[in-house]
């Protein structure tokens, strides 16, 4: 069972999705991308008897996908309704439920009704073990071992996505998104303060051994699309985001579709970069680019340790990427 809205008294009420039999009308409201998403769930079951949306009102348009299209003020006047609304902008869904404040229309969210994002957390891959595989009807994947954190959080909103998380990480929050066909790896005894990675149609790649900041964005992709002016043709395709073995990624970093760190080396404090280095870079700047070449890091704390040589630090990790 599900909560809604019932217009007039604003009281709460319950909808199950098999209930939806009950009304005698059922209008989708704010057709945009995530109605168009909707419709490729199996479960995308609804039969609408209208659809309705605001850049509709002033226009001649009778239908979209082969469905009647009705104006506000038709809407208004119906009766035992119930509105599904798509928008996932609560600030878009308050607007359309305020035009509708005085009837005793019943509305709710599509969301509500049916699952449109998947959420998995550390926490509940731990209470699949022994089992080590995370698999559901969308074919989204996460392998994991015993070690996998609590303080992660993956968020499937798309199908045939593949996460492999290696052991003995460190994760004080960790979220990943999923779009589409993603893949996202990250390797052995890497520690994550706080990073947000964003996979869609392309890879991420963490190596061993990294060392990851907080305030960090890593993106395969971007949010929407750019094209170029004249001929129309995509600019922004996603890319594989690739950082390599024993990397530290400083504070508030941003890695955009194609960036590649390699092996050892440092992005600076709010380096924002989609370019590929090589390995023991220094890289920083927006634009970033490599300041220092030939330099290697250690864990090791500066606000308790002054260390003049690597072979004084507790660390040496970067002894093994040499």
């Amino acid at each position: 069972m599900i909560s809604g809205l019932r217009r007039g008294d604003w009281e709460s009420f319950m909808i199950h999705a098999d209930d939806l039999s009950r009304y005698d009308v059922i209008v989708g409201y704010g057709i945009g991308q995530n109605y168009e998403r909707f419709k490729s769930l199996p479960e995308a079951q609804i039969r609408f008897h209208y659809l309705a949306d605001r850049r509709w009102e002033d226009s001649d348009i009778q239908e979209y996908n082969g469905i009647p299209i009705i104006r506000l003020q038709a809407l208004k006047r119906l009766k035992n309704a119930l509105i599904v609304l798509f928008p996932k902008s609560d600030a878009v869904r308050n607007g359309i439920m305020q035009e509708l404040e005085e009837t005793d229309i019943d509305i709710c969210y599509i969301g509500d009704l049916f699952s449109m994002e998947y959420l998995v957390s550390g926490n509940d891959l731990i209470k699949r073990l022994p089992e080590r595989e995370y698999c559901d009807e969308f074919h989204n994947i996460i392998q994991f071992d015993e070690t996998v954190p609590s303080n992660i959080v993956i968020h499937f909103t798309g199908k045939n996505n593949l996460l492999k998380i290696g052991k003995n990480l460190s994760v004080n929050h960790l979220e990943i998104h999923f779009g589409n066909k993603g893949f996202c790896e990250i390797g052995n005894n890497t520690s994550i303060v706080q990073a947000a990675c964003m996979v869609s149609d392309a890879e991420l790649k963490i190596g061993e051994d990294c060392m990851l900041s907080c305030g960090i964005v890593i993106r395969t992709h971007d949010d929407h699309h750019i094209f170029d002016l004249l001929t129309h043709q995509r600019l922004n395709v996603p890319r594989d985001v690739i950082i390599e073995d024993q990397v530290w990624v400083g504070y508030d970093v941003m890695l955009l579709a194609g960036a590649h760190v390699g092996n050892g080396s440092v992005v600076g404090a709010g380096a924002v970069t989609s370019s590929s280095f090589g390995e023991h870079v220094l890289i920083a700047g927006c634009p970033a680019k490599a300041v220092r070449e030939n330099v290697c890091w250690s864990r090791d704390n500066t606000a308790a340790f002054q260390r003049s040589r690597l072979e004084e630090c507790l660390d040496r990790n970067a002894l093994k990427y040499m």
